[in-house]
C-alpha cells in the first residue's frame, strides 16, 4: 500500500502553482496524495482541476466559500469571524490564527482526519496547523514559499498575528522533518532567524514540457518592429514599481511597447496612462490575467521581461519570484532589480539577466538601453535565457530532489 501525503494550503491551485508541481511529482513517484485547501471562486476551481492529475490526487476544499456550495450563513459567519479576528489584533494585540484564513478549526480537524504519513504545509494557516500536527506526533514538512512573518509592509501587518507566525515558523524550522524554500538567500535568513541548519532550496521553476503547449500566437503584440516589454502580477496597482518604471521611460528615446498584465486596482490604468510618455513614441497596453497554461505563450510574444521586486519587506528581497523564472522559460531577456534573490539568478545567467539598482533611474535607463540599442545583444540574451532554463531553472531538474527528500523522510 502506498504511503499517504497530505498537502495543506489555503488558496486555489491556479494561484499557487508550486503546490500543483509538488503534488503531481509526488503522485508520479507512487505516493497517495491529497490536497486540502479553501475554495473561494468557482471560475478558479474550474481552472484548478485542469492542473492536477485527478486520477491520482484527491483535491478537496475543506472550506468552501463559493456561492451555493455552503450555506450563505456559513459564508457570512466566516467572513465576519476573520474580520473580527483582525480587529482584535489591530485594536488590542490579541492574536488568533483565525485572522490568517477562513475556519482554522475546520481545517485542523480535516487535517487530523487524513492521518497522513507525511503532511506538507504551505502558506500561513497551514504552517500554524502543521505545528499542531507535530505536537500530535505526525511527520510534517514545511515549504516556505515566502517568509510569512516578514512578507508585508508594517501598515499591512497591523491586523495579522505576526508574533504567532514567528513562533510557528521557528517551531516548524526546528521540528519539521523536512523544510525547504525558494532561494539560497531566504534559506540562510530563515536559518539565522530560527537558529537551525539551512532549509533545502527548491526553486520555483516550471516544467520544460509547458513549452510544448505554447500556441505560437500573437495576442498581446501587434508590432514586431518595436521592442516589447512585459510585466505581470496578480494586481496592477501602486507600490509595485510601476510608477518608477513609467517615470524612467521618459528618458528612453527608442520607441517601445509596454505590456502590463493583471487585475487593475480601481482606475490605476488611467493613472499610469496619464503619466505615460507617448510623446517618445512609446505605447502602453493592459491585459487581463490568463490561465497558467497560457501564460508562457503570452510572455514569449515579448522581448524583455521586467522583474521589479523591492528590497522591503524581507521576503520580497530574499525570494526568487515566479516571474523571473517564467521569463527565462519563455525565452525572453530579463531586466531585474538587484534583490538578494534575483542576484542569484543574475549570477547564474549573466547573459540573460541584467540587474539594476532598485529606484535608481540612471541605472535602469542604462540597463534597458543596453538591450534596446543592440538587437544582436537582445537576441543573444533571449537565446541564453532559454539555455539556462533547460540547464538549471526547470522543474525537471528540481522534482527529483523533492521526491528524494520525501523518500528519505518516509523510508
Amino acid at each position: 500500500m502506498s504511503k499517504k501525503i497530505c498537502i495543506l494550503t489555503q488558496s486555489h491551485l491556479c494561484r499557487n502553482p508550486r503546490v500543483v508541481k509538488e503534488a503531481n511529482a509526488l503522485a508520479a513517484a507512487g505516493y497517495d496524495v491529497s490536497i486540502l485547501t479553501t475554495f473561494t471562486y468557482a471560475n478558479l476551481l474550474e481552472e484548478d482541476l485542469k492542473l492536477i492529475d485527478s486520477k491520482h490526487i484527491t483535491y478537496r476544499g475543506v472550506v468552501n466559500m463559493i456561492t451555493g456550495e455552503e450555506s450563505s450563513f456559513y459564508r457570512l459567519k466566516e467572513r465576519i469571524k476573520r474580520r473580527f479576528a483582525g480587529e482584535l489584533i489591530s485594536r488590542f494585540g490579541w492574536e488568533q490564527a483565525g485572522a490568517l484564513g477562513y475556519d482554522y478549526h475546520r481545517n485542523f480537524r480535516a487535517a487530523l482526519k487524513e492521518k497522513a504519513d507525511l503532511y506538507i504545509c504551505h502558506q500561513e494557516v497551514s504552517t500554524v496547523i502543521g505545528c499542531k500536527l507535530i505536537e500530535r506526533g505526525f511527520k510534517v514538512a514545511f515549504d516556505f514559499e515566502d517568509w510569512y512573518s516578514h512578507d508585508l509592509l508594517p501598515e499591512a501587518n497591523r491586523s495579522r498575528p505576526i508574533s504567532l507566525l514567528e513562533r510557528s515558523e521557528k517551531f516548524a524550522l526546528k521540528n519539521g522533518v523536512l523544510t525547504y524554500t525558494t532561494s539560497e538567500s531566504l534559506a540562510s535568513a530563515l536559518a539565522a532567524f530560527a537558529g537551525v541548519s539551512r532549509p533545502k532550496v527548491l526553486h520555483n521553476v516550471f516544467p520544460l514540457r509547458e513549452r510544448d503547449l505554447m500556441d505560437g500566437r500573437l495576442k498581446d503584440r501587434h508590432d514586431l518592429d518595436k521592442p516589447s516589454l512585459h510585466w505581470y502580477s496578480q494586481t496592477i496597482g501602486p507600490g509595485r514599481g510601476l510608477e518608477f518604471l513609467i517615470e524612467s521611460l521618459h528618458e528612453i528615446e527608442i520607441p517601445l511597447d509596454l505590456h502590463l498584465r493583471g487585475n487593475i486596482f480601481g482606475s490605476y490604468d488611467q493613472v499610469l496612462s496619464d503619466s505615460f510618455p507617448v510623446e517618445k513614441g512609446h505605447r502602453i497596453f493592459f491585459h487581463p490575467l490568463v490561465p497558467h497554461l497560457e501564460l508562457l505563450s503570452r510572455i514569449a510574444e515579448h522581448d524583455i521581461g521586467l522583474a521589479m521586486e523591492e528590497y522591503v519587506p524581507d521576503s520580497r528581497n530574499l525570494t526568487i519570484t515566479n516571474k523571473i523564472l517564467q521569463y527565462l522559460l519563455a525565452g525572453i531577456a530579463v531586466l531585474a532589480t538587484d534583490t538578494d534573490g534575483q542576484k542569484e539568478v543574475g549570477c547564474a545567467a549573466p547573459d540573460a539577466v541584467i540587474l539594476f539598482r532598485n529606484q535608481q533611474k540612471v541605472d535602469f535607463v542604462q540597463s534597458l538601453h543596453q538591450l534596446l540599442s543592440d538587437k544582436q545583444k537582445l537576441q543573444f540574451a533571449k537565446k541564453k535565457a532559454l539555455e539556462i532554463a533547460n540547464e538549471k531553472y526547470c522543474w525537471e531538474k528540481q522534482a527529483p530532489m523533492l521526491v528524494q527528500w520525501v523518500n528519505n523522510v518516509l523510508n
